[in-house]
């Protein structure tokens, strides 16, 4: 057998210790990762519930505008995670209107995006404005405890300086009542103490 060549050096082949040792490092640093994406980054715990809700009548009269108005309360539970909503749409309904579309649209007060930091609760506000015949349609008789709230949002969560993907969120709040009478009813039916508020949503 010819003698190696001038410069050349032998290594020996690694062994079967060093080819353990190389599979464990890389699945420590896959179980890493895997940990960083789905606790780090889990996006965080948030409770909605309908906290408070009332009317007016701008306008005086039945059968001219009437507002009714709610409170939501979003709370982030988690010790890590803040919250960027990106956009939020609150939509109420009512079971037992006399219209054929018995979803209307509310205002949302706060501008978006808006930030929720780590284990703080905000309060958003919002407000339906029915006008004419629909005052009168979608409230009924004003006793009514038999409405939802809907809220969908679109929200991202940073940990660090890390952010999350783009998340959709979807809650039901029900039944929610608006008026002193439906509010009353609901206490001496037993539906909880005071007005039956917060009503929580899931």
């Amino acid at each position: 057998m010819a003698p190696p060549a001038a410069g050349m050096t032998l290594k020996a082949a690694p062994s079967v210790k060093q080819y353990t040792v190389a599979a464990l490092a890389a699945a420590l640093a896959m179980a890493a990762i895997i940990t960083v994406f789905f606790v780090v980054l889990c996006p965080a715990h948030l409770a909605f519930s309908v906290a408070h809700t009332g009317f007016h009548r701008p306008s005086g009269p039945t059968g001219g505008t009437l507002q009714l108005s709610l409170t939501l309360a979003i709370d982030n539970q988690s010790r890590r995670a803040a919250v960027v909503y990106k956009s939020m749409f609150v939509d109420v309904s009512n079971s037992t209107a006399a219209v054929w579309d018995s979803w209307v649209r509310a205002t949302v007060a706060p501008p978006m995006p808006m930030r929720q930091p780590r284990r703080r609760a905000v309060a958003v506000a919002a407000t339906v404005d029915l006008v004419g015949p629909l005052a009168v349609e979608f409230a009924g008789d004003m006793t009514s405890s038999s409405f939802a709230v809907i809220v969908t949002a679109q929200a991202r969560f940073k940990v660090g300086v890390a952010w999350t993907r783009l998340y959709d969120i979807k809650v039901s709040c029900a039944p929610v009542s608006f008026f002193p009478a439906a509010k009353a009813n609901r206490h001496s039916g037993g539906g909880g103490a005071g007005d039956g508020l917060p009503v929580k949503c899931v």
